[in-house]
């Protein structure tokens, strides 16, 4: 089983696109969705024969171009941060969810052939489960297809300024992977807040960041939402939560790197000292939901359509279709 993942309404210069799928092929981490092989064919024109159930007879032109990705089977981490899945899930499970997000993006910033990856939009949805739950990262493809000058353009296009992405990404110039590495590591910080908390992530991310700096230090916030836990998983969840606060720091240089984190979470330390992170504009908390018992969630519908994704990839087309067509096949 594999997804496939059908570029409309962009093309990439068939040269860039071989010697960019040969890279993505080259990458082998578990918390990294694997690339399985490419197919670009300049031969035709290709027709979007169907998209969410709905005819569409629109016939593309340019040249055929496609990216076959292993089959994630139990849907994306957002699925299981938000509902009632989020109830069904213990520390253990939050922690996996935790150390192998950052595992993957740390193999992404460190490169194969000091080729560095920068995500530029890795959010929840870009997390996909595999049948055993490991966390895998997708969607890092696109910065590196069209470019990350063009990325950051469209992401700010259509996403405005919310999701995952620092309010300083949308004042920077440039492309500097230094630096877009540090837009990486401040959406990794608001996911790593969001499992270890369990409050959701909208919008500005203000006001959330500082009820987490003045409420979530204290270990008995902490033994309110996880009831159950031993002293050093206790410690644990304020281990994560002071490397999210790190992570979410206003100014991107103060923001550790992906290799530091990986440090801390392997030696099980916190960081010292710990930040006042600060930065966005103010927008309400989000409501702790209860804790629930632990255990393996059972999956929602499997899926490896992911809204990020959806947002990202539409370059301006003819309508409906602003975005890439997913096709499961076996």
């Amino acid at each position: 089983m594999i997804a496939v993942k059908r570029l409309i309404g962009v093309e990439i210069p068939v040269e860039k696109f071989k010697r960019e799928a040969e890279q993505f092929i080259s990458l082998d981490h578990k918390n990294i969705v694997k690339v399985a092989s490419y197919c670009h064919d300049q031969s035709r024109g290709h027709r979007l024969v169907q998209f969410k159930g709905e005819p569409l007879p629109h016939l593309f032109n340019g040249a055929e171009q496609l990216l076959c990705y292993e089959y994630m089977h139990n849907g994306s981490l957002r699925d299981y941060l938000v509902g009632q899945e989020s109830r069904e899930i213990d520390w253990e499970m939050h922690y996996k969810l935790i150390k192998g997000t950052c595992a993957g993006l740390h193999y992404l910033h460190k490169g194969r052939a000091d080729c560095p990856i920068v995500h530029l939009n890795l959010s929840p949805s870009n997390v996909l489960l595999d049948k055993n739950y490991v966390p895998c990262i997708t969607g890092f493809d696109f910065s590196k297809l069209i470019g990350e000058k063009n990325t950051k353009s469209l992401v700010l296009k259509l996403n405005g300024p919310i999701a995952y992405l620092p309010p300083d990404f949308f004042h920077s110039k440039g492309t500097d992977l230094k630096y877009l590495a540090m837009v990486d590591i401040y959406s990794l910080g608001l996911m790593i807040l969001e499992i270890a908390t369990q409050q959701e992530i909208k919008g500005n991310h203000g006001v959330l960041i500082k009820s987490i700096e003045e409420n979530w230090r204290e270990e008995s916030q902490i033994r309110w939402l996880y009831t159950s836990l031993e002293a050093d998983e206790l410690q644990q969840v304020k281990m994560c939560i002071d490397i999210g606060l790190h992570c979410v720091q206003s100014k991107p240089e103060k923001r550790p790197t992906a290799r530091d984190i990986m440090l801390w979470l392997d030696k099980g330390v916190n960081p010292v000292p710990a930040p006042r992170a600060g930065g966005g504009v103010s927008r309400p908390t989000v409501s702790v939901p209860s804790a629930g018992p632990g255990g393996v969630p059972r999956p929602p519908v499997p899926t490896n359509i992911t809204h990020a994704d959806d947002r990202i990839q539409g370059f301006p087309i003819p309508e409906p279709s602003s975005v890439n067509e997913y096709l499961l096949m076996k």
